[in-house]
């Protein structure tokens, strides 16, 4: 992926604007529920996503984001894309409004998506990291999990992959851990589990110690 100077990084989840995870991430500890939640709150949310990024990712670094960047309208995140170093590349989740489930509203945002700053989107993907026998590792990249008999979602079943024998990236779940014995060979790259994108060396090192 990239030159030598490139840096990739996976990430998903922020939820950039939404009230509901502003309170679950301890932005509005006085809140007691959704309507408690002020628009400081969110902000204050926003901010810290912001910064934790920009400290680990530069300007010329790739970004792959597995879904639900926001719940805002996409002209209303245009800010936020502006300032958050590296090239996006989204990988649309169920709350992206650029996502097939909305139908014919998913085209505008797509293309308000690629105006603002996403380099492309797509609903997954399949890329390559530094390791393995032949010097790269294949990994596949969606917002769900891997469709099994114990993993699928009825809501989105058929936006997930099916198991194959290739590692996945995937976000969704909003677990805080890493990986999960129930969900062999996937990783989840989701920001309640690591508060900044993860790079290309640690998601080998989890791979090579799993």
């Amino acid at each position: 992926m990239g030159t030598d100077s490139t840096r990739t990084f996976f990430t998903s989840d922020t939820h950039f604007g939404h009230r509901l995870m502003a309170l679950h991430r301890g932005h509005a500890p006085s809140a007691d529920s959704r309507d408690d939640i002020a628009l400081e709150h969110v902000r204050t949310h926003d901010e810290d996503i912001v910064a934790s990024w920009n400290s680990v990712v530069s300007a010329g670094d790739v970004v792959w984001h597995l879904g639900d960047l926001t719940l805002q309208h996409t002209t209303e995140l245009a800010d936020i894309l502006r300032r958050l170093n590296g090239r996006i590349r989204l990988v649309l989740g169920n709350h992206d409004r650029a996502h097939p489930l909305f139908r014919e509203r998913a085209i505008d945002a797509q293309q308000e998506l690629l105006r603002s700053g996403v380099e492309y989107v797509c609903t997954a993907a399949r890329v390559t990291i530094p390791g393995g026998n032949s010097g790269r590792l294949p990994v596949m990249l969606s917002p769900f999990p891997y469709r099994t008999a114990g993993q699928n979602d009825r809501r989105f079943v058929a936006w997930q992959l099916e198991t194959s024998g290739d590692w996945l990236l995937h976000g969704h779940t909003h677990s805080r851990a890493a990986m999960d014995a129930d969900l062999p060979r996937q990783i989840h790259v989701g920001w309640d589990a690591w508060r900044r994108p993860v790079s290309e060396s640690e998601i080998l090192c989890l791979i090579r110690s799993a």
